[in-house]
């Protein structure tokens, strides 16, 4: 009787190590299917990641190549003042160019740099509602006016002796160095918007320049920011011009009825030599896209008919220095090219 009980207790023996076998075997196979899908995951990620790479360096060269014709186009224009214009048609506070063929396209805005507030001219009244409209807080507004100030003041002393020493903002990220003052609020910095988009909120960078050499402000390319930030003007006012300059240039006739009394002596709607191009480019059926930005000077004894004041590989352009909604608005023949 032991011996058969000694039998059936080594075959369940047996049975239960085949199953533990067996279970150990799946959790195994288990593990191994894992273990290839996370690889095949992987891969196509990485081969996204790739395509991605490649679709952006194409885009930047596109963007690039079209800076380069618009820069030469404006550098060389068409004696034709009509045809040149039909080049660059103005919409929207911002002339545009569109260049596309059968692999890319390349939309280009053109912005007058009088159309920011110089940094080098800017009052103090008018520094403060520009920060009080970007939403900056009291304490750090008001240290960055002081400091503002304070670093500036010596340029506000007419006919000084000490004239050559004077120091003058060249350049807007120079303000890096007033207190108060952060790589966010200059660059930007990205914010949600609604149906989990991404959006960006501008910087001082789009509002702030050191190359107007005026404290005029051209009310065709002025942001609403801007215009918003001029003494007597208002949010309502700002768009009023908005509306206004939608589909045409202003003229100086018309500035009068748009623009405050107390803003008057600070605006124009003359254009300079001097200008922010912005040029998006992105490969047909590729949702990847490349901004970059100069800003140049037109000048007639340089090299290529202009000077490039500054640029900028990597720019985060608003929607609509994007948008195709502003060209196709325009229904203009000959606008691709």
């Amino acid at each position: 009787m032991s011996n058969c009980y000694q039998t059936i207790s080594e075959e369940n023996a047996k049975k239960e190590n085949k199953g533990i076998i067996l279970i150990t075997l799946l959790w195994v196979l288990v593990g191994l299917s894992l273990l290839a899908f996370n690889l095949a995951a992987t891969v196509t990620m990485e081969a996204d990641l790739s395509r991605s790479v490649g679709d952006a360096e194409q885009a930047y060269f596109y963007a690039r190549g079209g800076i380069e014709a618009v820069l030469y186009l404006i550098a060389y224009p068409d004696k034709d003042i009509k045809k040149q214009e039909a080049l660059f048609p103005f919409a929207n506070g911002q002339n545009h160019y569109l260049m596309s063929n059968e692999k890319m396209i390349c939309h280009l805005t053109l912005q007058d740099e009088t159309g920011k507030l110089d940094l080098n001219f800017i009052e103090e009244e008018t520094l403060e509602r520009l920060l009080l409209g970007l939403g900056v807080a009291e304490s750090p507004k008001a240290l960055i006016i002081e400091s503002l100030l304070k670093r500036r003041k010596p340029s506000q002393e007419v006919g000084s002796l000490n004239s050559k020493q004077i120091k003058r903002f060249r350049s807007v990220e120079e303000l890096l160095s007033i207190n108060g003052v952060s790589r966010e609020l200059i660059y930007g910095v990205p914010k949600k918007l609604k149906e989990d988009k991404v959006g960006f909120q501008p910087g001082l960078i789009k509002f702030l320049t050191v190359y107007s050499g005026s404290p005029q402000v051209n009310i065709n390319y002025a942001a609403p920011e801007v215009l918003a930030a001029l003494p007597g003007m208002t949010e309502g006012r700002a768009q009023q011009i908005v509306q206004a300059r939608k589909k045409e240039v202003l003229m100086a006739e018309d500035v009068t009825a748009l623009v405050s009394s107390e803003a008057l002596s600070l605006t124009r709607t003359k254009s300079s030599k001097t200008y922010s191009i912005i040029a998006t480019a992105w490969l047909r059926g590729s949702s990847t896209r490349r901004s970059i930005k100069v800003v140049a000077r037109s000048h007639t004894s340089a090299k290529g008919g202009h000077r490039r004041l500054v640029w900028y590989d990597e720019y985060w352009p608003s929607e609509a220095e994007t948008s195709l909604a502003s060209v196709s608005e325009l229904k203009l023949t000959g606008l691709q090219r």
